[in-house]
Parts: C-alpha cells; sequence; structure tokens
C-alpha cells in the first residue's frame, strides 16, 4: 500500500491537471458577456425579440454575472416592442438555477483541482523532483486532448444528439424543454448559439492542452540532457 502511493499520487495530479484544464476554460467562457453580445449580434436576437441592443447588452452583463454568481437574479425589466415587461417566466428562472448549480459545480472542480495541483505537486516534487510532475503534466495533457477530441468528433457527426444527451445527464427536470415563441431565454440563446460556443470552448482547451503537452515534453528532454550531462561531467 506505501509502495503503491506515489503512482496514485502522480494518478491524481496527472488528472487534476485535466480538470483543470476544463474547468477554467468552461468557467472563463461562461462568464463572458462579450460571448453572449457575439451571439446576440450574429443571430440578430434584437430583430427577432424586439429588444434593443443597448438592452441585449445588458442582458449579456447580467446572465454572466447569475452565472458567476456575482449577482443573485438574472431577471430583467426590458421594453419590448415598446411594452414593458419582465424577461424571464418563472419557469426559465427555475431552469436558469439549475444551470447555475452546474457551473457552481466546474466552479468546485476548478478550486479543487487547483488545491490537488499545489498540494500533491509538492508533494511529488520534493520527492521525485521536477521530470516526474513534467510526466504528469503531459498525460494530464494528453488525457484533455483524448476526451476533447471524441468530443468534437461527436459534435461534428451528430450535435444534436450530444446536446440532448448533455441536458438529460445534467437535469433531473424538463425545464429545459423552451417554446421558441414565447419563452426569451431559448429565443436569445438558440441551440446554434449552444454549438458555436462548444465549438469555441473545445477549440481553447484543445489549444491549452496542446500547448501544456508540448511544453512539458520540451522540458523533460532539456531537464534529462542537463542531468546526462552532470553525470558524464562528473564521471571523468
Amino acid at each position: 500500500m506505501i509502495r503503491a502511493l506515489p503512482t496514485l499520487l502522480f494518478i491524481i495530479w496527472s488528472l487534476s491537471v485535466s480538470v483543470l484544464i476544463i474547468a477554467s476554460t468552461v468557467n472563463v467562457f461562461v462568464g463572458s458577456d462579450d460571448l453572449y453580445r457575439w451571439g446576440f449580434n450574429k443571430y440578430q436576437i434584437a430583430a427577432r425579440t424586439g429588444i434593443n441592443d443597448e438592452q441585449l447588452s445588458e442582458v449579456a452583463k447580467s446572465m454572466a454575472g447569475y452565472l458567476a454568481g456575482s449577482s443573485k437574479s438574472p431577471q430583467l425589466s426590458v421594453s419590448i416592442n415598446g411594452q414593458q415587461r419582465l424577461l424571464y417566466n418563472q419557469k426559465e428562472l427555475v431552469h436558469l438555477e439549475d444551470v447555475r448549480m452546474i457551473v457552481w459545480l466546474f466552479q468546485l472542480l476548478q478550486m479543487i483541482s487547483i488545491a490537488v495541483f499545489i498540494i500533491i505537486g509538492m508533494v511529488l516534487y520534493f520527492r521525485k523532483g521536477t521530470p516526474l510532475l513534467l510526466q504528469g503534466a503531459k498525460i494530464g495533457a494528453a488525457i484533455v486532448i483524448g476526451i476533447t477530441g471524441l468530443l468534437v468528433v461527436w459534435s461534428l457527426i451528430d450535435f444534436n444528439s450530444l446536446f440532448y444527451l448533455f441536458h438529460l445527464i445534467s437535469f433531473s427536470n424538463d425545464l429545459w424543454i423552451l417554446d421558441p415563441t414565447r419563452d426569451y431565454l431559448i429565443m436569445m440563446f438558440p441551440q446554434r448559439f449552444f454549438y458555436d460556443s462548444a465549438i469555441f470552448m473545445v477549440i481553447s482547451i484543445l489549444v491549452a492542452a496542446i500547448i501544456l503537452m508540448i511544453a512539458s515534453a520540451l522540458l523533460y528532454r532539456i531537464i534529462l540532457r542537463s542531468e546526462k550531462s552532470t553525470l558524464n561531467a562528473g564521471a571523468r
């Protein structure tokens, strides 16, 4: 059991690298009001809903703040085709609470992975040195590349099934099934927006993982060559 402990710590640390890359990227995108504004512009949400661009900018800011946990409610009073009304109905508000719980889970995973990364990383460093950490980082990045690669292929083949499965797994109710003729949440955030956002996130995750893998591999080789040179110099 004691002999297996370093291996177990190494596996946990490598996985923490994977989780940290994925969770951090998701949290950045979810809390980006610029992403929501981009979607509003691309899909001409102002024309589709009757909500002007200035108000949509406030909607984006409110949504990002709510999902990131900096505001208590996403609800806003807006003017739609000249009539003042509350933007979301009760069903939409409850669904958004469910969404925020998922975002909170990613935030929790990010914090846990940071703690594991630092604490176990220090233990492994003092026991085994930098090369082991670089190997772990490379493995963690490889895991991310594998997972996101599969998701990319699935998305390109049939994004609808992936989108549907995500909702079945993530929510214990059917409040996510909204009416695009009356529910402004789905009017403002159509499925195509989620497809675009998913592609952006996956590309960002892949780029981060690839950079980490290459950097780890290069540093690992440099350190091994340095250590080998030192040993050869000492043998003379």
